[in-house]
This record gives structure tokens, C-alpha cells and sequence, in this order.
């Protein structure tokens, strides 16, 4: 793959922090990945995962401690600043300015980043009609929805037209329609531009949309690939569990979580537990842990 094609390459990359304890943890411990261009590319982890840490590191926030990360070939921890403009960055709290309106904030992005006044009429249109916030460049933002919000935010990293957006966890805190919406503007963003997207997320379902996912996990690296890839890899081992009455399903998820020797990740859904089981886990194993309940 020629260098054009690579949005980022990062080889045994670490970032080390201290606990409260005072020992010291790797939130990134000695990862190394190749992020493809013109693509939306997944980082899939829990909290506490090092996805943000991973994040921060790309838009030049946070210096590595060991490895090497390129961005955009660009060699960040040489020289974060150029890095910096040509990206944009929406972190998990965006710092929207809650006294000013829609359009000030717009505003304000788009002084801070330099866009010359020509461009902003059509880029500011643009981002409104994307986020269907056209009728609402007067309301302050702090009267805004957490939805909409993030939609605001999202308008205000794309004030510039960037060559890598990096959203970290855009759709936590937000209702259903709006994160629909926010994933629509997103796919379009790619599709009118051919911009390369980096998103971090908790939610599998989101990751499934993505040509190329990372599953993280404790700093490392557990899994990668397209999203068909991962999921052979997952086959015979996923399964649905009854929640029975006098065991509700949180109670049944932390009894499956409870046995991590056994089950990988257990989440409640629509009143079951979907559950993945380990490949060394028999089916002897399995029917001791769930005796009391129904598959």
C-alpha cells in the first residue's frame, strides 16, 4: 500500500500513566495498526480501554512514550502542530459555548481555526443542512438537546474541511434518533467528501457500519479486521439467555460476567442476555454456569 493510502500508521506504540495507587499502567501498551484513507475506521473497547488515550495521541494532545505514530505521514510527536491542521478532533466533551447561539458558536469555530470569511456562507450552510439545524442558528446552545448538541459539535469540528476527522465516542449521552442522525451525517461526510473517519465506540452495532474495526481492550490490541472477518472468528459462539423471573437480566449479565474464565462479555437486550463464550468453554461448562436458566 503506497503512502497516500495510509491515513495513519503507528508501530509498538505506548503511553503510560500512574494509577492513584502510584503505580504506573500502560493505558496503550506496544499496539501497532495501519489505518487505510477514505474509509470509516472503528476503535471498539470498553471504558477504560485506551481508546481516548489512543485519540489524543493522533491530534497531537499527548506525547508517546515509546513507538512510533505517524498521522497523515506526518511523524506527530515531531510536530504535533501540523498534524493538528489538517485534522479535526471532536472529543467526548466538545466545548460548546452554552451562553452563545448556534450560529456564534459556528462563529467562534470558525475564528479560531482561520476559515476565511468567503468560505464560511457555504461551509456554514452545509454543516446546518447536514445537522437539520438551519432553523435553529438563534437558540443558545445550552437550550439545546443533548442530541442536537452533539450535532452542533460536530458542525463546529467541520467548520474547516479536514483530511481526518477523529470522533471520539460521538454517540454516548445521546437518544436513538439522534444518534441515527448523527451516523447519517457521518456516512454522507464520507460519501460527499471522501473523508477518512476515525470513531471510537462502545457499541458493536455502530462498529458494523466501519470498513475496518479495532477491538481494544486494557491498551491492547485483541482483534482486528472488516467487520464479516470478526464476526466468522465469533461463530458457535454466540448466545441468547432467558431471563427468568426471579433472575433478572442484569442480575443473570453479572453472573455470566462473574466467570470470565468461561464468557467473554455478557449484555442484557430487550429483556434477554446476549452473551459470548469463550472457545475453550464446552458445552458441559456452559450448562453448569446457566442451570438455572434458560438458552
Amino acid at each position: 500500500m503506497s503512502e497516500p493510502d495510509i491515513t495513519v500508521a503507528i508501530e509498538g506504540l505506548r503511553k503510560r500513566f500512574d494509577a492513584p495507587d502510584g503505580k504506573p499502567f500502560d493505558a496503550i501498551d506496544d499496539i501497532s495498526l495501519t489505518v487505510r484513507a477514505g474509509e470509516l475506521t472503528a476503535f471498539v473497547g470498553p471504558d477504560g480501554a485506551g481508546k481516548t488515550t489512543l485519540m489524543r495521541m493522533m491530534a497531537g494532545l499527548l506525547r508517546p512514550d515509546e513507538g512510533s505514530l505517524n498521522v497523515l505521514g506526518i511523524d506527530v510527536r515531531a510536530d504535533p502542530q501540523s498534524v493538528q491542521n489538517r485534522i479535526s478532533y471532536m472529543p467526548q466533551r466538545f466545548g460548546l459555548y452554552e451562553d452563545l447561539s448556534v450560529q456564534e458558536n459556528l462563529d467562534l469555530y470558525a475564528d479560531l481555526h482561520g476559515v476565511p470569511q468567503e468560505v464560511r456562507r457555504e461551509r456554514f450552510g452545509r454543516m446546518l443542512e447536514m445537522t437539520d439545524m438551519a432553523r435553529f442558528t438563534d437558540r443558545p446552545a445550552g437550550k439545546l438537546s443533548g442530541g442536537m448538541k452533539q450535532k452542533l459539535g460536530l458542525a463546529c469540528t467541520l467548520v474547516r474541511s479536514p483530511d481526518l476527522l477523529l470522533l471520539d465516542e460521538p454517540s454516548v449521552g445521546v437518544d436513538p434518533l439522534s444518534r441515527r442522525d448523527l451516523w447519517k451525517i457521518i456516512d454522507q461526510l464520507i460519501a460527499d467528501e471522501q473523508l477518512s473517519v476515525i470513531v471510537s465506540t462502545a457499541y458493536m452495532d455502530e462498529a458494523e457500519r466501519c470498513g475496518q474495526i479495532f477491538v481494544f481492550h486494557h491498551g491492547r490490541i485483541l482483534a482486528d479486521g472488516p467487520p464479516d472477518a470478526l464476526r466468522k472468528r465469533a461463530e458457535g459462539l454466540g448466545y441468547v439467555a432467558d431471563a427468568l423471573p426471579d433472575r433478572p437480566a442484569r442480575v443473570l449479565q453479572a453472573r455470566l460476567i462473574d466467570a470470565p474464565d468461561r464468557i467473554i462479555d455478557a449484555v442484557p437486550k430487550g429483556g434477554d442476555v446476549h452473551f459470548i463464550r469463550r472457545p475453550q468453554c464446552d458445552e458441559a461448562a456452559l450448562a453448569d454456569l446457566l442451570s438455572d436458566t434458560r438458552v
